[in-house]
């Protein structure tokens, strides 16, 4: 029996044949950027397509989505392909059309993802310059061949664009885009003071150098309803954090604190060594000083290590490694006596006298008496403390400014001298000088020799007397901002501003951050 077989058109295509379908047509554009010239195309391509899609008989028009300076490496911020998207899965779209793979994607992945989807959906997409339809067969190949270029020309052009943003970097003309809290551009793009977010920035330094942290202010701040940049958000701990440790309030600026990635999807990441940061100093007007900036940073340093220190049994105590012997220089140890009776007390006792105490005789001394010793010491230092920093910096600052100059002079004189001492000893292996004569001639050049290096030593020194300058003016803000009396030892005001502590027979030598030393007796003496 020979079998028939009929075949039965779809209903589908015979409509087609009957009749041609009507077509809901949209069309995507987009431009990279805001500049008159991409806005002139992006006009120019809506013109463009309005014309032609209602022109066409059996298309209706669907609408025209654009995005104006909006990258093509990512959707997430390209409100109006997302919502084409979105009208595509409400069923309101046939059909989009759009100038080429480079407007419609530059990531490969989300362009061929997208593209299958709307597949899926029922939708056909048209590539205007690379004449593909994704209904067509082996669409797919080209257009993912072609996505692969867009990427890699997109990749391409971010490495110019870092290329010449970090020469910019190198030779101080890249200008920001977006200044900091209290700043603002002028006509030539340089930063000026914002008056009001500048007097709140102070207030922000000095609120922080008086005592209060982070969260404190931000919640003050808060409560007042002062504006934030650009009235956008809410003061937030790490805002105020943020401020207080961008070196911009000092008349600095860092660039390059944060980079993109080189490879799509590209993302913008922290800075923490993988490429180069610039410092530009004083590149504005300042807000607050350096030594202010400086007294904050060495704050907020010991507040987060005293955070971490919490949970570590390491230097968890303000005095660890900071008290030292007076008679071996070693340093003190941390201990409790007559523990679990109601007169129990802590005390620090040198670690050489624990060991064995016929090599130090050093008597242990109780913690409390440390603390009243140092508000002692602060408390004369806060009422006092310009008459007795300001001469030290006068004294400091009294060194010669052409330093560089004399050194090279003291460097040539000591050539000078070793070679006249060489012809000297020459001429005495030669016979032609007496040895007394020798003797006397050989002492003095040694002797000017000696003189000559000791001045050069105290030259090469001059870095040391600008850390000295540098920390005085440190410890002068920290004493301006601070309160004049102190009730109770407070830890971090001692971090502060001590170094070390030295401890002798009643009497504690208190060194500070700029090397003077100050003397606070206790027990009989006092």
């Amino acid at each position: 029996m020979e079998k028939k077989i009929t075949k039965i058109e779809p209903v589908r295509k015979q409509e087609q044949q009957n009749a041609p379908m009507m077509k809901r047509v949209c069309a995507y554009c987009r431009v990279s950027t805001a500049s008159g010239e991409q806005k002139h195309s992006l006009e120019a391509q809506i013109r463009y397509y309005t014309k032609l899609i209602q022109e066409k008989e059996h298309w209706i028009w669907a609408g025209i989505y654009a995005d104006e300076a909006q990258s093509g490496t990512k959707m997430t911020h390209r409100e109006q392909f997302l919502q084409m998207i979105q009208d595509c899965k409400k069923e309101k779209i046939d059909l989009i059309l759009t100038k080429s793979i480079t407007r419609f994607a530059r990531n490969t992945v989300d362009s061929i993802s997208t593209i299958r989807m709307l597949k899926d959906m029922g939708v056909e997409v048209y590539f205007e310059k690379e004449k593909i339809s994704t209904f067509s067969e082996k669409s797919e190949q080209l257009l993912t061949i072609l996505s692969s270029i867009a990427q890699s020309e997109a990749e391409n052009i971010s490495a110019n664009s870092k290329w010449a943003v970090q020469r910019r970097f190198q030779n101080g003309t890249y200008k920001i885009s977006t200044p900091a809290y209290g700043y603002e551009k002028d006509e030539y793009g340089e930063l000026v003071m914002q008056m009001e977010e500048a007097k709140v920035v102070r207030r922000i330094f000095e609120a922080y150098l008086g005592g209060e942290g982070c969260y404190t202010i931000a919640k003050e701040l808060q409560a007042e309803g002062i504006s934030t940049i650009r009235n956008k958000g809410k003061w937030h701990e790490v805002v105020v954090q943020e401020i207080l440790l961008n070196p911009v309030y000092e008349g600095n600026l860092i660039y390059q604190k944060t980079y993109s990635t080189s490879c799509l999807p590209f993302t913008r990441k922290r800075n923490h060594g993988t490429y180069p940061k610039y410092l530009i100093t004083e590149n504005h007007l300042p807000i607050i000083t350096k030594e202010e900036a400086e007294a904050v940073r060495q704050i907020y340093e010991y507040r987060s290590q005293s955070a971490k220190n919490k949970a570590s049994s390491l230097n968890r105590y303000v005095f660890s490694g900071r008290i030292r012997c007076g008679v071996c220089g070693n340093t003190f140890r941390r201990q409790k006596i007559y523990m679990g009776k109601p007169y129990e007390a802590v005390q620090w006792c040198c670690k050489q006298h624990l060991q064995d105490m016929t090599k130090c005789d050093q008597k242990a001394v109780r913690e409390e008496v440390i603390q009243e010793a140092f508000v002692h010491l602060w408390n004369r230092l806060a009422g006092a403390y310009e008459e007795i920093f300001l001469p030290l910096l006068s004294v400091l600052k009294a060194a010669p400014e052409d330093g560089e100059r004399e050194q090279e002079q003291w460097k040539n004189r000591i050539q000078e001298i070793q070679w006249q001492c060489q012809i000297l000893q020459k001429v005495l292996s030669e016979g032609s000088m007496d040895a007394a004569i020798f003797i006397e001639k050989r002492n003095a050049l040694k002797q000017e020799l000696e003189t000559a290096r000791r001045n050069l030593r105290k030259l090469e020194d001059k870095g040391v007397f600008e850390e000295e300058i540098a920390q005085t003016e440190y410890l002068m803000a920290v004493f301006r901002l601070r309160p004049k009396v102190m009730e109770t030892f407070q830890e971090e005001a001692f971090t502060l501003i001590v170094e070390r502590v030295m401890v002798y027979e009643n009497r504690l030598e208190f060194r500070l951050k700029n090397g003077l030393i100050l003397t606070e007796t206790y027990g009989k003496e006092r």
